[in-house]
């Protein structure tokens, strides 16, 4: 219990995790109302992919830069902005569609200052994780923080659709900025870490050097970064982006249906299972094993998912979606920064969430196109068998990783 759960014994970690998760569940409701809006105004995939890409392309050009700046900032001070600015955005956006003059453009937009934010919030967040509870407690301390974001997973989607139909999409995003104000608690609650000292590239060219120095200097890190932007691109990008198409084209289920929900839901319970994986696995050290594990199964589930037409198969499916996402991609997560030296944790976040994240607009954009032209279910096929075909080769040549504690 206590190696699962040991990060929960800092006070600080508790309450950022606190403050995180109900954050976590606006940003899942607002993520619902979004694709729903979107989706009811212009019935276009591929708007989908550009409210997606907008999202993206600041996170893909700046975030390691962001990783730079979380090594040299107080991590504190800068998420309290960060959170700020999210919050303002979202209360934006209400003002937009209560009045009834919201657009896609609109979204477009903000969603573009998110993704300027991101770029800097992302590392900022999960190196923060470090400093509160220190080497020993790494990877719990990012198990459960993926276990909050997946809680809310499974909240804040089916929260969402029922705020969505009962109320309208400015509820929405009214519930997502004051969700906001629980993280800034906790930020003012927490005290200030101990941080390490930052390596010796003190600028910004500089430090995005040391970055790439880290990553040339490790065919580990390598190996995983290129599996974690396989899976993002072709696989997570890809469902995510087309959930509202699967739902409607697909199962039948209309964006004012409240089982709408249910199908984020099932994904985030399947998290929460995985979540339990990547804590048994570093236990057992057998991180690399759940790597590749994990990307096997998250390939496998996504043919799946597409050559599904019933709901009630679907909800199944979506299960080992979520559950093999987090096996993969929070071991990833905890192996980049373990293998980083002192003074690089958030360079080596953004370096993971650079090909997690940074990547994923190009993913949208790519789902959008494919699913226009060819269906839904194809471009869901295509991502899966294509995840699973660089598995199967980085696995033989690159057994050495599979082996990694």
């Amino acid at each position: 219990m206590l190696g699962t759960f040991g990060a929960l014994r800092h006070r600080d970690y508790r309450l950022f995790l606190a403050g995180s998760c109900v954050s976590f569940v606006g940003t899942w409701v607002q993520s619902v109302a979004i694709g729903l809006y979107v989706y009811q105004t212009t019935g276009s995939k591929h708007a989908l992919g550009a409210v997606g890409l907008a999202a993206g392309v600041p996170t893909t050009f700046l975030l390691l830069f962001g990783g730079v700046i979380a090594d040299r900032a107080n991590k504190r001070r800068l998420l309290f902005v960060t959170q700020s600015i999210y919050a303002t955005t979202a209360f934006l956006l209400a003002a937009l569609a209560a009045t009834g003059a919201a657009r896609v453009w609109h979204i477009v937009t903000l969603s573009f200052v998110n993704g300027l934010v991101f770029a800097v919030d992302g590392p900022t967040r999960q190196a923060l994780v470090y400093d509160l509870v220190g080497a020993d407690d790494l990877a719990t301390g990012v198990a459960l923080q993926s276990a909050s974001f997946n809680v809310a997973r499974v909240l804040g989607p089916a929260l969402g659709s029922l705020i969505y139909v009962g109320l309208g999409p400015a509820h929405c995003f009214v519930a997502n900025g004051l969700s906001f104000g629980a993280v800034l608690l906790a930020l003012v609650l927490i005290r200030p870490p101990v941080q390490a000292q930052p390596s010796e590239d003190m600028h910004t060219a500089g430090g995005i050097g040391a970055s790439f120095r880290y990553l040339r200097s490790s065919v580990a890190v390598q190996t995983i970064l290129v599996l974690t932007a396989t899976a993002s691109v072709f696989a997570v990008a890809n469902y995510q982006t087309l959930m509202p198409a699967i739902a409607g084209d697909a199962l039948g289920v209309s964006e004012r249906d409240a089982r709408y929900g249910l199908l984020f839901s099932a994904i985030g319970c399947g998290s929460l299972i995985g979540v339990y994986l990547v804590g048994r696995s570093a236990n057992a050290g057998r991180r690399g094993h759940t790597v590749f594990a994990g990307a096997f199964a998250l390939g496998a589930a996504l043919v799946a998912l597409g050559s599904v037409h019933s709901y009630a198969f679907a909800l199944p499916v979506l299960f080992i979606v979520g559950m093999a996402a987090v096996s993969q991609l929070a071991t990833s997560n905890t192996l980049t920064q373990t293998l980083a030296p002192e003074g690089l944790h958030a360079r080596a976040v953004s370096l993971h969430m650079f090909a997690m994240g940074g990547l994923q607009p190009f993913g949208a954009a790519i789902a959008g196109t494919i699913a226009q032209a060819l269906g839904v279910g194809v471009s869901l096929r295509l991502g899966g068998f294509a995840l699973v075909a660089l598995a199967a080769c980085l696995l033989i040549s690159r057994r050495e990783v599979a082996r990694l504690a």
